[in-house]
C-alpha cells in the first residue's frame, strides 16, 4: 500500500503544485532505479571516492538511541508516554554559559534595532558559525543550543532568514560532508568569509521532469556538466563569497528512461566559470534580503563537489527539508512575538470612548489566543529540536513539518489580526504592522506552500499507518469475506463522540493537567478513527482525496501542539519556574481549543462528503472552472 499511496500522489500533486517542495513525494517512486545502480563498476568509480553519509556523521552522533516517530504512531492510534517529558539537553553549566555568550548579540540587536548590519559586526558576534563544529572553529552548538542563540537575530526578519539559510547548509555539510569536503568548506562558512545559500526552487519546472536544472555526468572525463537556473536564492551580503547548495536533476547511467531520473545535490561556488547572477527579485516581504535568479551555464563540476551520494539526493533533500523546516520556525515565532509585544503595547496606551483598549473583552481574547498560538509553536519547535539531540537518528519528518505548517498558520493569523485591531494607523506604508504582514504572507510561500505542507504531513501519516494497519483495512474493505470483523467493529464501544482509550498520559505530567492529557488521548483516538475510515472508504485512491487530507494534517498538527504544551507547562510548574501556573492556564487552553477542533474535523471526515458540504463545493467548481471565474448574473437581472 505504501509505494501505490506515494506514486500515485506524486502524479496528483506534480499537476497542482509547482512548489520545490513537491519533490520530496517522489523518493519512493525512485528508489527501486536507486538500489540497482549498485552493482555497476562504473557507477561506483566516482562513489568510492566519498564515504557514505552514514559512516561521515557517525562519529558526530551520540546519544541515546531512536524512539518510535512519535506523531507517525498518532496515526496508528499510538503515543509514545515517555516522550511527555520535556528534553532538557542542555545542563544547568552549559546553559549558563550560553547565555553569557549571548549577551553580546542581545545589546548588539538591541541598541541597533533598525539599522542595516554589517558584515564585519555580523562576524565579530560569530554568527555564521553557531552550528559549525569546534573543530573547524565554530560554536559547535547542537540543535536546541543553536537555535537558542539564533533568537536575538530573529526581531531582524530579512536578516534571520540569510543566516538561517547559510546554517542550514552547515547542518547538510556536517550530516553528508566527507572530511575532505567538511576541512575546505567549514572553516570559512564559521568565519562567514565564505557564505552559503541553497539553490532549489524554480520557476517553472518542466511538465515532464523533476527540475529544468540538470547535471550530466561524463565518464571519460568523470566530470559533471551543470546547466540551468534557480531563482530566489539568497544572496551573501557585499564582501563575502557566496556558495551554493545545488539540488538538481541527474539521469542514472545505468538506468534508462523515467526510472533512471535522480537528484543530485552539488557544491558550487560563486566564483567558478558558468556561474552568472540574474535580476534581483522585488519581493513582497523580506526586502532587506537580497534574492537573485542565478543562472548555470555549462559549469564544471568534479565528483568532489557531490555533497552525499550521486543519484542519492531524493534521500538526502528529506534531510535538507527537515533542517530548512525547523529552523525557518523559528522567524515566525520572533515575528510573532514581534506583532503580540507591539500590540500589546498598543492596547495598553491606547483608551478609546474612556476605556483603554486592554480592557475590551475582545481584545483580551485576541491577545490570549496569539499568546496560545505562541506558546504551542516554541514549544513545538524546541521539543523537537530536543528529540533530535537527545536520540540518535530520531524520525522528526513529520514533527519538523507540522511545527513550521502549525508556526506559519498561526503567524499570519496573528498579523492580520493586528490589522483589525490597530485599524486606519496599521495602513500606512512603513508601519510595524505593514512590514510584518508582508513578512508572514512572504515566509508562508518562500520554499514551500501551506497546502504542500500540508499534503505532505498527511500522506506521510498515511504511509506509516498503511503498512501496521493493512490487514484490518484488507478484512474492513471485503466484509463478506470477513464477517468477524465487521460484527465485532458493530459491537465495539468506542465512538468518536466518546472513544476508549488507555494511553496514561496522565501520569506523565503535573496533576493539574489531566483533564488536557485526556482531551490529547482523546484526540489521538479520533486521528486513527478517521484514518482508518479513510483507508476503508476510498482504498489507494485517498491520496485524491486532497480536501481530507487537509483536515487528516489539521488533525495531526493540532494534536502535537497539545503534546508540545502540556509536556513543557508540566516540567515548568514542576521545577518552579517564574509563571508556571499561566503556563499551566495556556497549555489547558490550547488543549481544550484543540479537543475541540479535533472533532470537529474528525466528524466531517466522517460525515462524508454528502454531509460536510464537500460535494457541494466539488460540484460548484466544475461550473466556475467551465465559466472561467464568476458565473451568476446580476441579482438585478430580469428574465425577459
Amino acid at each position: 500500500m505504501r509505494y501505490q499511496l506515494f506514486s500515485r500522489a506524486v502524479r496528483i500533486l506534480n499537476k497542482n503544485h509547482n512548489r520545490c517542495g513537491t519533490f520530496l513525494l517522489a523518493r519512493s517512486a525512485g528508489s527501486k532505479a536507486t538500489a540497482t545502480s549498485n552493482s555497476s563498476v562504473n557507477a561506483q568509480q566516482w562513489a568510492e571516492e566519498s564515504r557514505s553519509p552514514e559512516e561521515a556523521s557517525a562519529a558526530a552522533q551520540q546519544g541515546l538511541p531512536a524512539r518510535e516517530p512519535l506523531v507517525k504512531n498518532f496515526f496508528v492510534g499510538l503515543a509514545d508516554n515517555e516522550l511527555l517529558g520535556y528534553p532538557e539537553v542542555i545542563n544547568r553549566e552549559d546553559m549558563a554559559s550560553l547565555q553569557n555568550a549571548l549577551l553580546p548579540v542581545k545589546d548588539y540587536f538591541a541598541e541597533a534595532p533598525l539599522q542595516p548590519h554589517s558584515l564585519e559586526n555580523l562576524q565579530q558576534l560569530g554568527l555564521y558559525g553557531l552550528n559549525v563544529p569546534t573543530d573547524y572553529d565554530g560554536k559547535g552548538y547542537a540543535w536546541s543550543a543553536s537555535l537558542m542563540a539564533s533568537e536575538p537575530e530573529s526581531n531582524h526578519t530579512s536578516l534571520a532568514l540569510s543566516l538561517q539559510t547559510h546554517r542550514v547548509v552547515v547542518d547538510m555539510l556536517r550530516e553528508l560532508g566527507t572530511p575532505e569536503q567538511q576541512q575546505k568548506y567549514l572553516p570559512e562558512l564559521g568565519s562567514g568569509k565564505l557564505v552559503a545559500s541553497d539553490a532549489i526552487f524554480e520557476y517553472a519546472p518542466p511538465e515532464n521532469d523533476l527540475f529544468g536544472t540538470k547535471a550530466s555526468y561524463d565518464l571519460d572525463k568523470h566530470t559533471w556538466t551543470l546547466e540551468g537556473e534557480k531563482a530566489f536564492v539568497v544572496m551573501a551580503p557585499p564582501g563575502a563569497s557566496q556558495l551554493f547548495l545545488v539540488l538538481a536533476q541527474t539521469q542514472n547511467i545505468n538506468v534508462t528512461g523515467e526510472l533512471g531520473r535522480e537528484l543530485t545535490l552539488f557544491l558550487v561556488d560563486g566564483k567558478q566559470p558558468g556561474v552568472r547572477l540574474g535580476e534581483t527579485h522585488a519581493t513582497f516581504g523580506c526586502r532587506e534580503a537580497v534574492m537573485r535568479r542565478i543562472h548555470f551555464d555549462q559549469v564544471q563540476l568534479s565528483n568532489q563537489q557531490i555533497l552525499g551520494r550521486a543519484y542519492e539526493g531524493n534521500r538526502h533533500s528529506e534531510q535538507l527539508m527537515r533542517f530548512s523546516r525547523l529552523r525557518s520556525t523559528l522567524l515566525g515565532i520572533g515575528l510573532s512575538k514581534r506583532l503580540l509585544n507591539h500590540l500589546t503595547n498598543f492596547s495598553v496606551e491606547t483608551t478609546q470612548c474612556g476605556v483603554q483598549v486592554k480592557d475590551l473583552e475582545m481584545t483580551k481574547v485576541n491577545l490570549s489566543q496569539a499568546m496560545c498560538s505562541i506558546y504551542a509553536m516554541e514549544s513545538m519547535l524546541y521539543l523537537t529540536a530536543g528529540l533530535m539531540d537527545e536520540f540518535n537518528n530520531q524520525d522528526v519528518t513529520l514533527e519538523t513539518a507540522i511545527t513550521k505548517y502549525y508556526t506559519l498558520q498561526q503567524l499570519y493569523a496573528i498579523s492580520t489580526q493586528n490589522l483589525s485591531l490597530l485599524g486606519p494607523a496599521s495602513l500606512h506604508s512603513g508601519q510595524p504592522a505593514e512590514l510584518a504582514l508582508r513578512d508572514s504572507a512572504q515566509l508562508c510561500t518562500q520554499g514551500e506552500s501551506l497546502t504542500t505542507l500540508s499534503m505532505f504531513i498527511a500522506l506521510s501519516g498515511l504511509q506509516h499507518a498503511g503498512v501496521r494497519m493493512n490487514e484490518g483495512v484488507r478484512k474492513l474493505r471485503n466484509p463478506l469475506f470477513n464477517p468477524g470483523s465487521i460484527f465485532s467493529k458493530f459491537l465495539s464501544s468506542t465512538s468518536l463522540e466518546s472513544p476508549k482509550t488507555n494511553m496514561r498520559l496522565a501520569e506523565h505530567v503535573h496533576p493539574t493537567l489531566e483533564a488536557p492529557a485526556q482531551y490529547i488521548e482523546h484526540s489521538v483516538a479520533r486521528l486513527n478513527m478517521a484514518v482508518e475510515l479513510m483507508f476503508t472508504r476510498y482504498g489507494n485512491s485517498v491520496v485524491e482525496r486532497q480536501h481530507e487530507l487537509q483536515r487528516l494534517a489539521n488533525i495531526a498538527t493540532i494534536i502535537y501542539a497539545m503534546w508540545a504544551s502540556i509536556a513543557r507547562a508540566s516540567r515548568s510548574y514542576c521545577i518552579g519556574l517564574p509563571l508556571a501556573d499561566h503556563e499551566l492556564l495556556t497549555a489547558t487552553a490550547i488543549c481544550s481549543q484543540g479537543r475541540d477542533d479535533v472533532l470537529r474535523l474528525a466528524m466531517e471526515i466522517y460525515n462524508g462528503n454528502y454531509i460536510n458540504n464537500d460535494n457541494n463545493l466539488l460540484r460548484l467548481s466544475k461550473q466556475v472552472a467551465k465559466s472561467k471565474g464568476y458565473f451568476a448574473v446580476h441579482p438585478l437581472t430580469f428574465n425577459f
